[in-house]
């Protein structure tokens, strides 16, 4: 990022004001003032007008190398394939002003939240993973000290005098999934991991403790994730306490930062049906799943069994999950552009006039197929009151936390900036409407692979007859859509 390229308009903010410039102060406060990071600091901390904005993003360095991510709430609570906090705090910063409300209608982890929250602009977040919006609310939430010293007391006391029930325990080992990692819980672990679950349902019991009760939860969440990362050799105890002093921490240097806490809703709810008002948002950024990249619900599995959440339910409900549609992946190529259809229908319902929608989305492969899920949104939004505007091209660094070996081979991905020109004249339940614009999109995806095959391959060369049998599998795809997509399947 070269300061002598940068355009000469922008007023500097007035940084007693703007409650960003105090976060810049905490980002950069060791960073020499020659180094990128800073420099994208300087740059998105001044006012712009809607096209200066627009010119600014084609001076940014979209990969963000070495650029610091794991600050304050965001190293809460390990999630994969979360996206970097500079991408929602880059529009944040350039396209709205304090007050004016952000959404992010597939959260995950609550990445866009944190950085409204950070900069005074009121949020909404949605996402149907329970444990996803119990982590978001939790990350945007300040509880006083004193709340902490109560459930820390609280676990001491329930470590030294609990009598557990070792039958419970059992058949706590007996419910676990079929999996290798199950190895993990040992009747050691699960007991120790039961202390904690007990201590957290006494506090939820007694009432008037609801925050820390979720961040309980959430620690005790981010301490499961550990033993699983970790083949199960840490010490449960230790390392609970420790995510609970980690988060305190983080949580009273957030609490210097924010003064007035601005409007949060956090949302457990289908991203396809937003209980959000029409036309109440000034910004929405979001990063949908990847389609045949990640079972979520697979990922998640031993959190939310600890913390009593319905993965099935999820799981049933997910969007481009890789377990959907086994033997034909074309059938969830489709399904899955009809889910983003609906959820893209919404997110313009609900978006101002003239205000963005950014996606942020990598390419996937289905069958040795390339599918380039920006190109896919950036046509369909066309017909849904949308107006494509610019596509950035960024790499992902992933030797970094915020990515996750379960995404494969992605190691990149597409920033789409959409405009919204007008309202949608179509709802999200128009079942036909969402037929005819997948029909098209998967047709002409066809199209371009009896052209050429292979266009995804890594390893192994597939034989030609193998690669031809993909385009029986897209048509058999186009014919089972009216069925694949129904809102209600």
């Amino acid at each position: 990022m070269d300061k002598k390229q940068l355009p000469l308009f922008g007023e500097i903010a007035d940084e007693k004001q703007v409650t960003g410039g105090y976060i810049k102060d905490y980002i950069t406060g060791n960073l020499s003032e020659d180094t990128p990071e800073h420099e994208y600091w300087e740059i998105i901390n001044r006012n712009y007008s809607s096209s200066e904005a627009l010119q600014i993003l084609d001076k940014i360095d979209w990969d963000f190398k070495n650029f610091s991510t794991q600050y304050l709430t965001h190293k809460f609570h390990s999630y994969p394939a979360r996206f970097i906090p500079q991408i929602p705090l880059t529009f944040i910063k350039l396209f709205t002003k304090e007050g004016e409300t952000v959404l992010d209608p597939m959260c995950g982890c609550g990445t866009t939240l944190v950085e409204a929250f950070l900069n005074n602009r009121n949020a909404i977040g949605n996402d149907f993973n329970p444990l996803a919006t119990l982590i978001t609310k939790v990350k945007v939430t300040l509880i006083p000290t004193e709340e902490f010293k109560y459930l820390k007391d609280k676990f001491l006391r329930m470590k030294r005098f609990l009598d557990l029930d070792y039958k419970r325990i059992d058949k706590r080992i007996e419910s676990l999934p079929s999996r290798n990692v199950s190895k993990i819980f040992n009747r050691v672990v699960i007991s120790k991991l039961e202390v904690i679950r007990e201590t957290l349902l006494e506090i939820k019991e007694e009432g008037n403790h609801s925050d820390i009760y979720d961040l309980g939860r959430v620690a005790l969440s981010s301490t499961i994730w550990s033993l699983v990362e970790n083949g199960g050799m840490l010490n449960v105890d230790d390392l609970f306490l420790k995510k609970v002093n980690s988060m305190e921490e983080e949580l009273k240097k957030m609490s210097t930062i924010i003064k007035n806490p601005p409007s949060v809703k956090i949302i457990t709810g289908d991203a396809r049906k937003l209980e959000v008002e029409s036309t109440s948002v000034d910004l929405i950024v979001t990063s949908p799943p990847y389609v045949n990249a990640l079972d979520y619900y697979r990922v998640h599995m031993y959190n939310m069994l600890w913390l009593g959440m319905d993965f099935d339910l999820f799981k049933k409900h997910e969007i481009g999950a890789h377990s959907h549609f086994i033997y034909n992946r074309f059938r969830l190529l489709s399904e899955y552009l009809g889910d983003m259809l609906r959820v893209m229908i919404e997110m313009n319902r609900v978006l101002k006039s003239s205000k963005l929608c950014v996606i942020v989305v990598g390419n996937s492969s289905l069958e040795y197929e390339l599918i380039e899920s920006h190109k896919f949104f950036a046509e369909m939004s066309k017909f849904i009151g949308f107006k494509p505007i610019k596509t950035y091209f960024r790499n992902i660094d992933k030797t970094r936390k915020y990515t996750s070996a379960d995404i494969g081979k992605i190691d990149d991905e597409y920033v789409l900036i959409l405009q919204k020109v007008k309202d949608t004249e179509v709802t999200a339940e128009d079942d036909d409407f969402i037929i005819d614009i997948v029909t098209q999109q998967m047709t002409n995806f066809k199209k371009r692979i009896e052209g050429v095959q292979g266009t995804s391959i890594r390893g192994r060369k597939p034989t030609k007859e193998r690669l031809l049998k993909n385009i029986e599998k897209i048509d058999e795809a186009i014919n089972h859509i009216p069925e694949d997509i129904k809102r209600n399947k």
